[in-house]
C-alpha cells in the first residue's frame, strides 16, 4: 500500500516540477509512512514528525522523528503496524532525548530487541539535530535538491527551513490532496469495514430516540457505542443535529444544545461522524419523534428521490458539480422552495473534505467547478434540505467509485425513521 502511495505522490510531484515534498502535518505523515505519535492527540501547533519524499524514484524516503521515539518503530511493528521508510533522521524533543540516552543500570534489553534496534540504528543518517526544522534542513542540504523547488505541506516549516539553508519551496497541499483522493486496495477494504460499523451506529442511534428521551443522553450513549466499536467520535459530540423548536428552524445550529425531553414532533438530523481506524465515517439520516405529517413524509420522499437520482450519476469521468445538478429531476418541484436544497459531492478519507480541488477547497469554486471523478475515489454525497415550512430532511452516503459506477458503503435505509 505505501509503495503505491509513494509512487502516486511522485507522479504528482513530477507534474508539479518539484524535486520532492516535505510532509509534517499529522494526517500526511500517517498517510505516507504509517507513523503516528501518541502526542498527536495533543493537537500540537508544531510538528512532531515529518517525511521527505524525493521525486526521483532512486532516492530514499526519509522519516524524521524524535530520537527518543525510535523504540516506537519496534513497538508499532510488533503490534502489527509496521512503519514504512528507507532512511531515518532524528532530532531532540525537549529533554526526553537526554533522558533516553541516560544509562539505566537496572535495565537489560533482550537480544531480539537489541537486534531490531540495531537494524533501526543502521538506517539513521547523520547526528541527532537540535529540532525538527534543523533536521529537515540538514537532510535537504545533502539530498541534492538545494537548487530545486521542494514542496511543503506546512509553510511555517518551509519558511524556517529556507532561513536555515536557503531551500526554494512551494505549497504541497494540492499535490497531497490529489494523491490521497485515489484510494489503495487496502484503504478501500478499511473503508468497506467502516461502512458496516456506520450502519450499526445508525441503527443504535435510531433505537435511542423516542418521546421522553433527552438529546444529550442520546449523544452520550452513541459516543460510548462508537468508542466500543473502534470509532473516535467527532470532538464535542458524535453527531450533528438540526431541528425545529418553537416553530423556528435555525439551519446554522446543527449542534443544537437540547436538554429537554422530546415531546413529539421534533426532527432529528442524525449526521453521525467519527474516525474508524483513521478513516472518516459520514452517514446522515433523518428521524422524526412521533408520527410525521403526510406533508412532511412527502417532502422526505422527494428528497430521497432526488438523492437516488443524483447518486445514480456517480461514475468515472463525470464532474462532481454536474452530479449535483437538479436538472431533469422531477421530485425537486415538490420542495418548497427547491433552492433550499444543498447538494455537495466531496472526496473523503482521513478527513471529511479531501477533495482534489485547488486550495482553498472550501470556497464556492469547489462546488461550482467541481472535479473529475476517477475510479477508486471515495465520494460522499450530501443531500440536505433546509425547509423552513415543514423542517429539514437530510441524508448522506459515502460511495466507492467503481469501474463503471459506484458502490455505497452504507446500507442503512434512507427511509424516514419515525420513532415513538
Amino acid at each position: 500500500m505505501y509503495a503505491e502511495k509513494i509512487q502516486r505522490i511522485r507522479q504528482h510531484l513530477e507534474a508539479a516540477d518539484a524535486a520532492g515534498i516535505v510532509l509534517s502535518t499529522t494526517d500526511n505523515v500517517l498517510y505516507s509512512s504509517g507513523f503516528g505519535s501518541v502526542m498527536d492527540g495533543w493537537h500540537l501547533i508544531e510538528p512532531i514528525a515529518a517525511v521527505f519524499i524525493p521525486t526521483a524514484a532512486d532516492q530514499p524516503v526519509r522519516l524524521f522523528l524524535p530520537e527518543a521515539s525510535l523504540i516506537s518503530l519496534v513497538v508499532s511493528a510488533r503490534g502489527g503496524h509496521p512503519i514504512h521508510y528507507q532512511r531515518l533522521r532524528t532530532f531532540d524533543l525537549l529533554n526526553f532525548c537526554s533522558m533516553a540516552r541516560a544509562q539505566d543500570a537496572h535495565l537489560a534489553l533482550p537480544d531480539d530487541l537489541l537486534a531490531e534496534l540495531g537494524d533501526i540504528a543502521a538506517a539513521v543518517e547523520g547526528p541527532c539535530a537540535a529540532d525538527i526544522v534543523q533536521s529537515i534542513a540538514d537532510c535537504l542540504q545533502t539530498a541534492g535538491v538545494r537548487g530545486s523547488r521542494v514542496l511543503f505541506d506546512d509553510l511555517r516549516v518551509a519558511d524556517r527551513v529556507h532561513r536555515l539553508c536557503g531551500q526554494t519551496w512551494g505549497d504541497g497541499v494540492d499535490v497531497m490532496l490529489a494523491s490521497r483522493a485515489i484510494k489503495t486496495g487496502e484503504e478501500l477494504a478499511l473503508l468497506r469495514a467502516s461502512g458496516r460499523v456506520a450502519d450499526a451506529i445508525m441503527e443504535f442511534t435510531v433505537g435511542q430516540l423516542g418521546v421522553g428521551k433527552r438529546w444529550t443522553d442520546v449523544e452520550k450513549s452513541v459516543a460510548r457505542f462508537m468508542i466500543d466499536h473502534d470509532v473516535d467520535p467527532l470532538p464535542g459530540s458524535p453527531m450533528l443535529f438540526g431541528g425545529s423548536y418553537d416553530l423556528v428552524f435555525r439551519p446554522d445550529l446543527f449542534r443544537t444544545a437540547h436538554d429537554l425531553p422530546f415531546t413529539g414532533g421534533e426532527i432529528a438530523i442524525l449526521e453521525t461522524q467519527g474516525r474508524y481506524r483513521g478513516m472518516w465515517i459520514d452517514i446522515n439520516r433523518t428521524a422524526h419523534i412521533g408520527a410525521a405529517s403526510a406533508a412532511y413524509r412527502d417532502q422526505h420522499q422527494a428528497v430521497t428521490e432526488i438523492f437516488q437520482a443524483v447518486t445514480s450519476r456517480l461514475r468515472p469521468g463525470c464532474n462532481s458539480a454536474e452530479i449535483c445538478s437538479l436538472a431533469g429531476i422531477d421530485a425537486a418541484r415538490r420542495l418548497d422552495p427547491p433552492e433550499k436544497l444543498l447538494l455537495v459531492a466531496h472526496s473523503i478519507g482521513h478527513v471529511p473534505l479531501e477533495s482534489p480541488v485547488a486550495y482553498p477547497g472550501t470556497g464556492l469554486h469547489a462546488a461550482r467547478d467541481g472535479f473529475t471523478v476517477q475510479q477508486n475515489m471515495v465520494i460522499s454525497i450530501d443531500c440536505l434540505y433546509f425547509g423552513s415550512r415543514l423542517g429539514p430532511s437530510h441524508m448522506e452516503n459515502v460511495f466507492i467509485v467503481t469501474e463503471d459506477g459506484s458502490e455505497s458503503l452504507y446500507q442503512y435505509p434512507l427511509d424516514l425513521a419515525e420513532v415513538s
